[in-house]
């Protein structure tokens, strides 16, 4: 019985996603108030453009990053296949285009700190001193 445990804990270990460290936060540029996360999930979709007047421009992680499967799972309830769908759609019937795509966290933290209006997520773990986090779940 312990044999079996111990394989089982090792596979599931092994299955777990590497560097999975907890949840995922929406960050903003310091103008960018505090949302909810229908906010959220309105300007992911293009359906919202502003927040209490400040005009925001999500961006996200380029397709096939662990997090941005696990920030449309979570908030969007999409996957990433159903998500582009939604936005060639949307962008075929003149509604605007998906938010634009960066490489990894670091890229994330620095577009948003430095664009006026920028959302994006990252990593609980990756949070630091003077990120504005405009929402965490």
């Amino acid at each position: 019985m312990n044999k079996l445990l111990a394989t089982l804990s090792l596979a599931l270990l092994l299955a777990a996603p590497a560097g999975y460290a907890g949840d995922v936060v929406l960050i903003g540029n310091g103008n960018v108030p505090k949302i909810d996360a229908e906010t959220a999930v309105r300007l992911y979709t293009g359906r919202a453009i502003q927040v209490a007047g400040v005009n925001v421009t999500p961006v996200n992680l380029k397709s096939g990053v662990r997090l941005r499967g696990q920030f449309l799972a979570d908030l969007l309830g999409m996957d990433e296949e159903r998500y582009v769908a939604y936005w060639t759609v949307r962008r075929y019937i003149g509604k605007g285009a998906p938010p634009r795509e960066l490489e990894g966290s670091a890229e994330v933290i620095g577009y948003v700190q430095s664009t006026p209006g920028a959302i994006g997520y990252i990593d609980s773990s990756e949070l630091k001193p003077g990120l504005n986090v405009v929402l965490k779940r």
